[in-house]
């Protein structure tokens, strides 16, 4: 696959966004339900309790787990092309976080699940979250895209804060390009954006178990967990362009792109309730008893979303 069409990183107007948001309501209730009448109905569902009520799973972070917390997605979504929007509130702790990785999983629970390829080495995975300044303990973080064995870095977090933010991942003729935003809408300010390009080679290799996991590290469990709320996962297997991003954070399958390669999607999520509300049946499960309590509240969207 190439580059994508919108890679100019130009965001459209504040006035073409509201346009955009009004006209959304209106295409994604028809492209739901004629293409994925669960996703259509939960959405409905979601619009109809109103913007004031939001739903998400609030992790305690590492010192308050004893073994691990996290919800893992087997026979995942292909590595490249791939699109990630969530939410994520970010409350202070020494050490990791875990977002998300897309990576090995396969139980053993230590290095080796980490380090599965020939001569030792970590391949085929990546992963966005805060990163520890100074690592390994550092109360201080950094918004992070991990990659190859290594923490590429832009951007302080500021906790006790809402963030929308997104990943997308896709193969190009000159590599494998990775762009993680933040802090979006803003996505013309490259100090809200993290970007790594590999080169063509990596990610080749399936991992031994691929697995997509959210809120723990599979390689590290109990010592890398989220700290604080994640919710508004919507994910696509496909590279989105910038601007269907933003209208898909606005209005979850408004876009003819994002409606065809929708994956998995839960705005709402709750411990007793991950499961894929898109329609195509990836339902994701915890790993072990230990489960994130509920957060209710308000998770505001941004003012380009306003009608």
């Amino acid at each position: 696959m190439s580059e994508p069409l919108d890679d100019g990183l130009s965001a459209p107007s504040t006035t073409s966004r509201r346009r955009c948001f009004i006209a959304g309501l209106a295409a994604s209730a028809a492209i739901s339900a004629a293409l994925y009448s669960p996703a259509g109905a939960y959405l409905a569902r979601s619009a109809a309790r109103g913007a004031a009520t939001s739903f998400g799973l609030h992790f305690p972070g590492s010192a308050g787990v004893r073994a691990t917390m996290r919800f893992r997605l087997w026979n995942p979504l292909a590595i490249y092309p791939a699109t990630y929007i969530w939410r994520a509130y970010p409350v202070r702790q020494a050490g990791y976080y875990t977002a998300f990785f897309w990576g090995n999983d396969d139980g053993q629970g230590n290095l080796q699940t980490f380090l599965w390829a020939p001569g030792g080495v970590a391949d085929t995975y990546y992963g966005a979250h805060p990163y520890p300044n100074p690592p390994p303990s550092g109360t201080a973080h950094d918004w992070e895209i991990s990659i190859d064995q290594r923490d590429p870095v832009n951007g302080a977090v500021v906790y006790n804060r809402w963030y929308i933010q997104a990943f997308r991942a896709w193969a190009g003729p000159f590599g494998k390009h990775h762009e993680f935003y933040w802090d979006l809408p803003n996505v013309s300010d490259p100090r809200r954006r993290v970007t790594v390009t590999m080169n063509s080679r990596y990610g080749r290799r399936p991992p031994p178990a691929p697995a997509l996991t959210w809120g723990d590290a599979p390689w590290s469990p109990g010592r890398e967990v989220w700290s604080g709320v994640l919710r508004g996962i919507q994910i696509y297997a496909s590279v989105l362009s910038i601007s269907d991003i933003l209208r898909e954070v606005c209005v979850p399958l408004s876009t003819r792109a994002g409606a065809s390669s929708i994956w998995y999607l839960n705005v709402d999520p709750t411990p007793d309730d991950i499961s894929d509300k898109s329609g195509r049946e990836h339902h994701p499960a915890w790993v072990g008893p230990e489960r994130p309590t509920v957060w209710s509240g308000e998770s505001p969207a941004p003012t380009e979303c306003e009608p």
